[in-house]
Order: structure tokens, then sequence, then C-alpha cells
């Protein structure tokens, strides 16, 4: 019973609203009319053309392109307010994807593939990132014989996103061919699936050279 009378009570209090708001947009109406009634408002109005706007420019698409070790390469040219019910609360809006990746080739029959995330792209003096999913550049690195067969070193495209960039590369890392990644911090989620996917994981200290890195976890000479 006390519910119902809270809910009266509201209603009664929307309804009063509603009742003020009507009693001022008769009143608006009422204003206009009479300007409308004055001598000045029957002139006629001056016309002036529209101004010309440049068309907004649009952000060129980047396009990289990196020669391949082995010959081949890698490229990818508030509410609502009050009404007569409570208010709509602000939409969802769904986060923005990053921009498509073209599918890298995958490693050369013999040759393991590792990637690193790195903070330049500086060949194995790249420095290890401390981020992983949003790490400036991502190494992929092609090892046989305990040595190093191709270097390549790409800009992390899901660095923007503003959910979701640890899994999306994640994915485009599993999608390589790469049998083990390096880094610094992995989350839960990225970690479970490069497990899931078969990869090694492994960890190193921020900022060391990848070079020094392959070394210490034994994976080149």
């Amino acid at each position: 019973m006390r519910q119902l009378e809270e809910y009266r009570r509201q209603l009664e209090e929307e309804i009063k609203w509603v009742e003020e708001e009507m009693k001022r947009i008769d009143e608006e109406i009422e204003r206009l009319k009479k300007e409308l009634e004055k001598p000045e408002s029957q002139q006629p109005m001056q016309a002036y053309p529209w101004p010309a706007y440049p068309p907004t420019p649009q952000p060129p698409m980047p396009a990289y392109g990196y020669g391949y070790g082995y010959g081949y390469g890698w490229g990818r040219g508030r509410g609502m307010g009050r009404g007569f019910g409570r208010g709509m609360g602000p939409g969802f809006m769904p986060a923005p994807a990053a921009m498509p990746q073209q599918p890298i080739p995958p490693p050369q029959p013999g040759v393991k593939r590792i990637v690193a995330s790195v903070e330049e792209n500086n060949g194995l003096n790249s420095r290890i990132s401390p981020r992983f999913g949003r790490c400036p550049f991502l190494a992929f690195v092609d090892i046989g014989d305990g040595e190093v067969k191709a270097v390549n070193i790409i800009p992390n495209q899901a660095a923007s996103m503003p959910t979701g960039a640890g899994m999306a590369v994640a994915q485009m890392v599993i999608a390589s061919g790469a049998s083990e990644v390096i880094g610094s911090n992995f989350g839960p989620n990225v970690s479970m699936a490069f497990q899931q996917a078969g990869l090694k994981v492994n960890t190193v200290e921020p900022f060391i050279p990848l070079g020094e890195a392959l070394k210490k976890l034994g994976l080149i000479r």
C-alpha cells in the first residue's frame, strides 16, 4: 500500500509538471502571434546565398609495405530528460574496431616464428614493451637452426582500440602461425587464448633488447 501511495504521488508530480509545460507553451505561442502581427515582421526577408564550404577532408588510409626475408612480402595496401515516464539513459555505443589486417604469410617449413611486443621499429635492438595489447609495434621473428632468418616489425593497429586490444592482437598472432610469444605483461584472457592455441608464453623484463630476450630464452645462439 505504501508503494502505491508513493507511485501515485510521483504520477501527480508528473501531471503537474506536464500541465505547467503546456501552459508555458501556450504563452509562448501567444507571444509569437503578437510578434508576427507587428508591421516590421511583414517586411520580406533578404535572402543570402549559402556559403561554400570545402569538403571535409578524409584521413588517408595508411599503407605499409614490408619486404620479407624469403622473398615474399607483407602489406596492407544524457538521456531524453523528463517526460511522462522516467527518462531514458544514454545508449550503448559499440567500440570501433581496428582496421582490417591482411593475413600474414606463415613461416617457411622448418622455421619457428616468434612474436614479441616492442616499443620501436629497430630490428633486434627494439626494446620489449611493458604492454602487450597496446604495444606500439609487433616484431615477427623467424628462427631456424638457432639463427634469426627474418625480422619484420609492423605497427600495432589494435593499440588505439578502446577495449579488446589484447584479444585482437592475440588473434592476429595466432593466425600468423607463431609458436611462441614474448612480452613483459600478459592479461589473463590473452594468456589463456595463447595456451588454448598451443603457443608458449614467454615473460621477460621490459625494455631489454629483442635480441637479448631471444638469447635469454635460448631461442637463438
